[in-house]
């Protein structure tokens, strides 16, 4: 495993990117991007994909899942322009979720599990069979969390893009790395900015479950299945400033807790970038891809006796 051996040195972009290529023979010409609308369940969702025609037998299709989105944008656009650098290397396919861009809301309440069960649907309509990478920006790494969780045999590796993984410190741990005076406030449920008035039912809808996980402290995302026996990339967003002061305290925390997860998980990678912001697929398109790359070339490689 490549990975950070302290949570408090981050690693520089050059020196990351120097590990994780060292040609660029295995890139191939950027695969067209299919656009349509696919009907699951009896309501449409908007899907992308490239290179989907040229899969290998077994070969592993990336799964790009965003976050929480704003209203009245569409998060397939926001992805731009990271399809087209996957697409080099792995067959890709992107989505919004029900309610989301153009896809239709959904007919139940939008639980992590749900949209999972939902996402499984869809793939199966689209007919692209497993082995998946799943990636997962911000609140999507609760989603591909619960993916996994529904269908482990099916996930062949994780991607994390400064990412809710659900295996840091509780909202009482976090409390305890800050002064005295600033542990009451941090002990309590945060509070929710309010909702856009004209917000979508469907939009509306995602958001309530999100806000009740936020204000639970992540009490169903600890339900979900540990993640064991895939290749992992992490990669967390330190821009200057966000390791210092009392946030900073709380964000080296979180890095030293999913560090201690993610050292335990042959063949994985974890990444501090000091050179991107919240949306690092939008900041360094080509990071994403090289991360992807990382966990392709070590699906189904055993972990090495290094002793």
């Amino acid at each position: 495993m490549f990975g950070l051996q302290s949570a408090l040195r981050p690693i520089a972009a050059a020196s990351l990117l120097l590990v994780l290529f060292c040609s660029a023979d295995a890139i191939a010409q950027t695969a067209p991007i299919s656009r349509q609308m696919i009907s699951v369940e009896g309501r449409a969702m908007r899907v992308w994909s490239a290179g989907l025609g040229q899969r290998k037998p077994g070969q592993p299709v990336v799964i790009l899942e965003f976050g929480a989105a704003d209203p009245g944008t569409f998060p397939l656009d926001a992805w731009q322009p990271v399809p087209p650098e996957i697409a080099r290397i792995a067959p890709v396919f992107a989505y919004e979720r029900r309610g989301n861009g153009m896809s239709e809301a959904d007919t139940e309440r939008p639980t992590m599990r749900r949209v999972a069960r939902v996402l499984h649907a869809l793939l199966q309509e689209a007919r692209i069979a497993p082995p998946y990478v799943l990636v997962g920006q911000s609140w999507g790494g609760v989603y591909i969390r619960a993916f996994l969780d529904q269908y482990p045999t099916e996930v062949a590796g994780m991607v994390f893009l400064d990412a809710t993984t659900g295996m840091g410190p509780t909202r009482a741990e976090k409390a305890a790395v800050l002064p005295a005076a600033l542990r009451a406030a941090a002990l309590a449920p945060p509070v929710l900015p309010p909702m856009p008035p004209n917000i979508s039912d469907g939009l509306r809808a995602e958001f309530e479950e999100i806000g009740k996980e936020l204000v639970n402290d992540g009490q169903e995302t600890r339900t979900l299945r540990p993640i064991a026996g895939i290749p992992v990339a992490v990669v967390v967003a330190t821009p200057p400033g966000r390791l210092r002061g009392n946030g900073g305290a709380v964000v080296r925390l979180e890095i030293e807790r999913e560090l201690e997860w993610i050292l335990a998980v042959p063949n994985s990678i974890y990444v501090t970038a000091n050179h991107v912001g919240h949306w690092v697929h939008r900041d360094d398109p080509t990071l994403v891809a090289r991360l992807v790359k990382h966990v392709l070339d070590h699906v189904g490689v055993a972990p090495r006796d290094l002793r």
